[in-house]
């Protein structure tokens, strides 16, 4: 698994949780001043936490649910390869196996993969057995192909007792597997690769873990790997169970980034619009303030004069009195 990306998401819901730390903080303060405006910044970060509360929490909890999911496609893959162990249906067995992969996986069908199904994009369409829908709307195609009764022959050839006669009977019965499975690319190469809607490769799932380790080491006459021929011919990678399982759980947690990208993208929408309002809020509070003071200090003054006019007031009264003295006498 991609260490960075990882920590991406690492660095995203720390951030998310801090924002909102902070928020909430802001809040409090908000709700004890009386400013104008104040009403729709508390609406607008009502937005922003009601946004971490149902987006960013499941996101935090994404690594340890794709490492279950994992264990819980390899435990129904094993359950069901039992139950089939010895079955007629040799040649559905692949294909039951992979779809038992996809709905274990934690990929949502329709949305993230599709089976059975003829894929449209741009007026192209493919038909596909399985495929893995990436976000820019070309698929990448998956099949899956398990030469299940060629194996056990081949092991209880293994197990006979040596002799030339079983030496040549084990090396023509792997050739036809080889040959079996070299063919399968084939057809997945002209089945899909030439389509203008699919991802430059594809691949074939191979059930069995021990046929899939055998297929990725067979060295050529050459002296080349036979699977790198493979890649470089047909542009076609096989992948056993465990690797299978591992690149769904890569898959998802992509998914989740490219989720997490656009809600991080959401958040910072909503807190543009919450400095936006505490902007205005702090214009309108300034505003506010300086009328106040304005008011105040005009206050103040007809306070002051009205202070002079109850002196001046009470001078002229002493002088009437005094005149008034005078006159009686």
């Amino acid at each position: 698994m991609d260490n960075s990306l990882i920590l991406l998401l690492l660095i995203v819901v720390i951030v998310a949780v801090v924002a909102g730390n902070v928020i909430s903080g802001i809040i409090q303060k908000l709700i004890t001043k009386d400013s104008l405006g104040t009403k729709d910044i508390i609406q607008e970060i009502g937005k922003i936490e009601e946004s971490f509360d149902e987006k960013f929490t499941p996101i935090s909890n994404s690594q340890l649910l794709i490492k279950q999911s994992a264990e819980n496609i390899e435990a129904a893959h094993q359950k069901l390869v039992n139950s089939l162990t010895g079955s007629s249906r040799f040649g559905a067995t692949g294909e039951l196996l992979l779809d038992n992969f996809f709905k274990n996986s934690g990929l949502v069908e329709g949305t993230q993969y599709i089976k059975n199904q003829t894929y449209q994009k741009d007026g192209a369409t493919l038909t596909v057995e399985y495929a893995i829908k990436h976000p820019t709307g070309l698929v990448l195609p998956i099949d899956a192909h398990w030469t299940k009764t060629l194996y056990e022959h081949l092991l209880d050839l293994r197990n006979e007792a040596p002799s030339d006669q079983r030496d040549q009977k084990v090396k023509e019965k792997y050739k036809e597997i080889i040959t079996s499975y070299g063919e399968k690319a084939r057809k997945v190469n002209n089945l899909y690769i030439s389509s203008p809607i699919s991802t430059d490769f594809a691949c074939v799932y191979v059930p069995s873990e021990s046929l899939y380790l055998e297929l990725n080491t067979h060295i050529t006459e050459k002296k080349e790997l036979w699977i790198g021929e493979i890649q470089k011919k047909y542009k076609v990678t096989f992948m056993g169970p465990s690797t299978f399982s591992a690149y769904c759980g890569a898959i998802l947690l992509g998914f989740k980034a490219i989720s997490a990208d656009k809600r991080s993208q959401n958040f910072l929408k909503h807190l543009d619009k919450f400095k936006k309002l505490l902007d205005t809020n702090q214009k309108l509070a300034e505003i506010s303030q300086n009328k106040a003071e304005d008011a105040a200090k005009k206050a103040t003054e007809v306070f002051r004069s009205s202070e002079k006019l109850n002196i001046e007031m009470e001078k002229v009264e002493e002088e009437l009195h005094e005149i008034e003295k005078k006159n009686e006498n």
